[in-house]
């Protein structure tokens, strides 16, 4: 329950700022952009991460035996492939060099023209399908290193490659999120700070004259502080607008791009926790800003707080 004493500070605290809404709308569109960078960022991470998720469906590795191996070799070999990380995969098929000949005839309709051929030009290979707990494109990338260690392996190889790249591109997008998120928070810790060390400085006179009353310094900078947390408050609403708008403008193109490749995909928003983490983090920050730009300036003064 917010005391009565709160409730006067705070509705003395947005009546002063209604006077000045230029001014207060200006620092926290500032602040808004500033929060908008690192949301958007997050929102292209959290999309592609789930991209790399969804379209990797039963993914398969095929491993690819040397050419050179003679029949009595390529069995321990197959072994070997079969049994590493065995309780990371599902299953396992074995197709020897002449297996993939003929289904490659079959496949190719053109069998007669390979029978002028006097070697087998196709390897013998070994597909394993893992669990689905190891299907992510993480372990299936270890799991490939892994394998293409083992002596008589020539290659090894991802089904649908190109989830590769896009898992790192979203390790890029997480990477880079998190430096515009650690620099946008500076950024806004400055907004705020210097937004309410103005509001200090004009109300100079009135804290010399409520310390020469007896006011506590907490007591002063109470209605600052509450400044600062009202900034990042409404920064925060802002920025979850302006990343909302521009989540919905690429709406349209991502689906376009979705429809060419016959798959269904639609970009996600926020859920609720992460609106309730932002305006946290954003009121917190506007706190921690103002509680240290106040403090700073009542200790200038020469008082204790």
């Amino acid at each position: 329950m917010i005391s009565s004493q709160t409730q006067y500070i705070l509705r003395s605290v947005w009546q002063d700022l209604c006077k000045r809404k230029l001014g207060v709308f200006l620092t926290v569109l500032v602040i808004a952009v500033s929060l908008t960078i690192p949301t958007v960022s997050y929102l292209l991470w959290k999309n592609t991460s789930h991209a790399a998720k969804e379209f990797y469906p039963e993914p398969e590795i095929t491993v690819y035996l040397h050419k050179n191996l003679t029949e009595h070799d390529i069995d321990p070999v197959v072994n070997l492939v079969k049994q590493f990380e065995s309780n990371k995969i599902e299953s396992s098929n074995y197709i020897s060099r002449q297996q993939s000949l003929d289904e490659f005839k079959t496949w190719a309709g053109f069998g007669d023209a390979l029978d002028i051929l006097d070697d087998n030009p196709l390897p013998a290979v070994v597909t394993l399908k893992p669990k689905k707990d190891f299907s992510s494109p993480e372990n299936m990338i270890e799991l490939r290193d892994g394998l293409q260690k083992i002596k008589g392996v020539q290659e090894v190889r991802l089904d649908n490659g190109w989830l590769e790249k896009l898992s790192a591109l979203s390790q890029l997008i997480g990477r880079v999120a998190v430096t515009c998120t650690l620099l946008m928070i500076f950024a806004v810790f400055l907004v705020i700070s210097s937004g309410v060390r103005s509001d200090v400085s004009n109300k100079r006179a009135s804290i010399e004259v409520m310390q020469n009353l007896g006011a506590t310094d907490y007591f002063i900078s109470r209605p600052f502080i509450y400044t600062g947390m009202i900034y990042g408050f409404l920064g925060s609403l802002f920025a979850l607008l302006f990343s909302l708008v521009t989540i919905g403008y690429f709406t349209g193109i991502v689906r376009y791009v979705s429809d060419m490749f016959t798959v269904k995909f639609e970009l996600n928003g926020f859920d609720i926790s992460e609106i309730v983490l932002i305006i946290t983090v954003s009121v917190f920050l506007g706190w921690l800003s103002a509680h240290i730009a106040t403090n700073r300036y009542i200790q200038k003064l020469g008082a204790k707080y």
